[in-house]
């Protein structure tokens, strides 16, 4: 898979993504996925492909100060801001540059292991959810969300067709990524070959809201892999991409704030 597909964003990418994504997307979706997990303290956790670590971050509150809470991600950017946030916030986490596909840990070492927005992007995601599976222990869970389909998701929607008209292809391709894993059945069975049970699978949506529309989607923008391309337009363009990428939400637009859907497969599995 291209290094644009798997989102391997710049360290300063990386900054932006913390400081303008994390509380609108991601926040809000890490809390429905540490609430399925019923996390208790002192299990030990794992946030795969962690970005920025604000899954990892959220779990150390909920698993308390001594358990073990690990973020792991291949992207350095990332990382050095989650060490940076988790300094920050007084949490003792532990950060590990790893690839999914050989995590450095040993069997049976995690009580729970979550990726939020993340299999997708996964050059090989049955070798990632074995490791996923080889690290819990018995009884321990696999909590994950994945995009469903763009016509579910008009924050990826809208963009695909601006990043399109005013960048190209492959800026669009990067964004489609997101929702390239939309199908429930093929997420079943790469867990059900993974060696997992208790497969739930469920369609959740939630309202993601930003009082200032124009702001969030001007930072949306340069929090992806199309950021420097976006920058590099004359202003009166920039503005222009932005206007109409606004545009695409419609009714969720009120000509001041958004409020607008964001629907992901969320599931959960046990070893």
């Amino acid at each position: 898979m291209e290094a644009n597909l798997r989102w391997q964003v710049s360290w300063g990418a990386a900054e932006r993504y913390e400081e303008n994504l994390v509380p609108v997307i991601f926040i809000p979706w890490a809390q429905e996925l540490l609430n399925r997990a019923e996390l208790v303290a002192g299990e030990a956790v794992l946030d795969a492909a962690c970005g920025t670590g604000i899954v990892a971050r959220m779990a150390s509150d909920r698993v308390g100060p001594d358990a073990k809470v690990v973020g792991a991600d291949i992207n350095a950017g990332m990382l050095t801001v989650a060490k940076s946030k988790s300094k920050e916030e007084g949490k003792v986490i532990d950060w590990v540059e790893a690839d999914v596909g050989n995590l450095p840990f040993d069997d049976a070492s995690f009580d729970a292991v979550f990726c939020q927005q993340g299999l997708q992007f996964f050059p090989d995601k049955l070798s990632a959810l074995k490791e996923f599976r080889r690290i819990l222990t018995v009884g321990g869970r696999c909590v994950i969300c994945v995009a469903r389909s763009l016509e579910h998701n008009p924050l990826m929607n809208g963009q695909i067709e601006i990043l399109t008209r005013y960048i190209g292809e492959d800026a669009a391709n990067a964004i489609r990524a997101v929702c390239s894993l939309s199908d429930s059945g093929v997420i079943n069975d790469l867990f059900a070959e993974a060696g997992f049970t208790e497969i739930s699978i469920e369609s959740v949506t939630l309202t993601l809201r930003h009082s200032d529309g124009r702001a969030f989607v001007a930072r949306n923008m340069s929090s992806t892999p199309a950021a420097d391309a976006i920058s590099n337009l004359p202003e009166e363009t920039r503005q222009n991409l932005l206007q109409e990428y606004l545009d695409t939400f419609g009714s969720y637009y009120d000509g001041h704030a958004l409020a607008f859907p964001h629907v992901s497969h969320v599931v959960h599995a046990r070893v």
